[in-house]
């Protein structure tokens, strides 16, 4: 379907909650796009496809599939960020339930590359559930992500008093509470959304779902990973292994990367109200970075000299797209 197009079909769609789930597309792999169509589609009632800019082919193919599944798709012709995708995709959805009470409907994040388990949006509302029943005001649930290339089980970030531990989610516990998560796989209420307000649009990649995720706290959220919910995913173009204390797969990603990364820390470190222990980390995590894709990713010299650019631009308050 086209921007224009009409809802989907209610057939698929359950009555209570309406969950819709937002997909942000740029040149993704077509084969494993239709398998998360596949996966994603009989699970929600609407799927919101936005397109970032593909190449031509791709958006033909991408035409066609959207139309094959009944999704809704939103193409934005060039390429203005996940931020601002998502930030279409939300909109788009709000669109389909204007008049409705937004308390009882889900937006559902996804990335191209994340196939989700059959059962893993019905997780993710049972632990949305349980967790309100207790009386918890709850900003977003999000799945235990498997890396597709590692099978790694992704482990979950939790504030302590002076530091970010990565703790695992246990086997005995269907939900744990977090200080964040991937953007990819978290449900959340539209009630929330327009609570603590859409990703920062500034930030272009890199960060988005971290400066959101410190809104949401900020603002009196809790953020839960939810046990049984599963999503393969993949971060980064490759993964290697480092020794730092233990051994830790690093995700690499393409060098401008690397500027957005550094960037949108900074902007984080410098106007974002968070916690002793998150500013810690992430102000120790950048010169992790600095130092170890500067002097040992390839091609070195071209990430140095954007890691260096990107400093500048955070001091700076640059943000948006680089050209």
């Amino acid at each position: 379907m086209t921007a224009s197009a009409q809802p989907v079909n209610n057939s698929r769609a359950r009555k209570y909650p309406s969950v819709s789930a937002i997909v942000v597309t740029f040149n993704p792999d077509l084969a494993t796009f239709e398998t998360i169509l596949a996966a994603i589609c009989p699970q929600v009632d609407r799927v919101v496809i936005v397109d970032n800019g593909s190449k031509p082919a791709v958006m033909d193919r991408l035409e066609q599939l959207s139309a094959r599944h009944d999704c809704i798709l939103k193409a934005l012709g060039e390429n203005l960020g996940i931020a601002t995708a998502q930030n279409r995709g939300i909109e788009a959805v709000k669109d389909y339930v204007r008049g409705e009470a937004l308390d009882s409907h889900f937006a559902l994040f996804l990335d191209h590359d994340s196939i989700p388990a059959g059962n893993m949006v019905q997780c993710l509302l049972e632990a949305d559930s349980r967790i309100r029943e207790r009386g918890e005001r709850v900003g977003g649930v999000g799945p235990v992500t498997l890396d597709k290339r590692t099978g790694t089980a992704a482990r979950f970030m939790r504030e302590r008093r002076f530091w970010l531990n990565r703790e695992k989610c246990p086997s005995d516990v269907p939900e744990l509470p977090v200080d964040f998560l991937i953007s990819s796989g978290t449900l959340t209420r539209l009630d929330v959304l327009d609570d603590v307000g859409g990703m920062n649009d500034g930030l272009f990649i890199d960060h988005v779902d971290t400066e959101w995720c410190l809104r949401a706290l900020a603002r009196g959220y809790r953020l839960y990973a939810a046990r049984d919910a599963l999503l393969t995913h993949s971060l980064g173009d490759e993964v290697v292994e480092v020794w730092s204390g233990r051994w830790r797969e690093v995700f690499v990603h393409s060098p401008i990367r690397d500027y957005y990364a550094s960037r949108n820390a900074l902007l984080l470190l410098r106007h974002v109200p968070m916690s002793f222990a998150w500013r810690a980390f992430l102000s120790v995590r950048l010169v992790a970075q600095i130092m170890f894709f500067g002097f040992f990713v390839a091609p070195r010299r071209q990430r140095l000299k954007l890691m260096g650019k990107g400093l500048l631009d955070g001091m700076s308050g640059r943000s948006g797209k680089v050209n």
